[in-house]
């Protein structure tokens, strides 16, 4: 983003009459503002400078990895108005970048509001198929390769500086031994003149993709391997878990492969989705731990949900702290 608003006027005229009579109630409390911070370290991602601290956008879109009830929760608290004042919240911090998929017309509606009062972050896009199209009974290689590029169709419009490949899509072409459909996603996103980004949470993906040496300029990493299948939770456990399956032995395996791998690498699941935030120390153990365990040229991508403290001031300083 250039710091112009690349959203149409049509959305922007649906968004403020769909928010004119409650626009009184949708202000975030005075004591979650944001504080001054100082400047964060940055890194090189292609031509751009991004924060080593990147603002995530799961608990916006509501999106928990705990529960349906979490998950709303999320969304009535994040409404189109606070969201945006999150964002120029995490902005006026110190933050320069977030990275978010594509959540249709509610995404829209936000960035409008937020390109309002005066935004202007970099945006990094994750790209996923069944954002912009049917998704499919059974997932096929085809059609994540075919949805994934005209995901990057639809959303070049709004100006990311990269698109990324979402790492379940990732690791399925991996499982389906298809890693090569990624080339054209690749091609697709320089073509379109923006970065190209490859997600996963599997670190043996990982492997794999540096060994075959694409031309994509980054990847984004999840500490936590949450797309096994059940032949691998048995070997790995020796039964399914009960819910996504959040296990200590995760981020230390992933740690490992970002570090062998040459190119910056976006680390996120820091926190393991709000499992390592059962206190302020945890939370610093956590994050501290990450920077300790990457490599100097990487970042990492941390969702916030100041709904009953100053998270995005609070976050930024244990960074702060961990890179000190």
């Amino acid at each position: 983003m250039d710091g112009k608003n690349p959203f149409s006027e049509s959305s922007r005229r649906d968004f403020l009459k769909s928010t004119t009579t409650v626009a009184a109630g949708l202000a975030v409390p005075k004591a979650q503002g944001a504080a001054s911070t100082g400047a964060l370290p940055t890194v090189n991602l292609g031509p751009h400078r991004v924060t080593r601290l990147i603002v995530g956008s799961n608990p916006i879109r509501g999106y928990s990895h705990f529960n349906p009830i979490t998950n709303r929760q999320m969304v009535e608290w994040y409404t189109d108005e606070r969201a945006a004042q999150v964002l120029l919240d995490c902005q006026k911090a110190g933050i320069n970048t977030f990275q978010s998929s594509y959540f249709q017309g509610r995404w829209v509606r936000i960035m409008d509001r937020f390109h309002e009062k005066g935004g202007h972050l970099q945006w990094i896009c994750l790209t996923s198929a069944a954002d912009v199209i049917p998704q499919v009974e059974r997932q096929t290689a085809e059609w994540v390769r075919d949805g994934q590029i005209t995901s990057i169709n639809t959303l070049v419009k709004y100006k990311p500086i990269a698109m990324v490949h979402h790492g379940s899509h990732t690791d399925f072409l991996w499982g389906a031994g298809k890693l090569d459909y990624l080339k054209a996603y690749i091609d697709k996103a320089h073509d379109v003149g923006c970065l190209a980004g490859i997600s996963t949470v599997n670190p043996k993906t990982l492997t794999t993709l540096e060994e075959k040496g694409f031309a994509n300029d980054f990847y984004m990493a999840g500490l936590h391997y949450l797309d096994r299948s059940p032949e691998e939770w048995r070997k790995e456990i020796g039964t399914l878990p009960v819910d996504e399956g959040w296990i200590a032995s995760d981020p230390p395996r992933m740690a490992e492969a970002v570090r062998l791998v040459k190119k910056p690498v976006l680390v996120y699941k820091v926190l393991a989705a709000g499992r390592k935030c059962q206190s302020e120390e945890q939370k610093q153990e956590a994050i501290a731990w990450a920077y300790k365990n990457i490599k100097p040229t990487d970042a990492t991508i941390i969702g916030l949900y100041p709904r009953y403290s100053d998270q995005v001031t609070e976050t930024i300083k244990m960074v702060q702290q961990a890179l000190a």
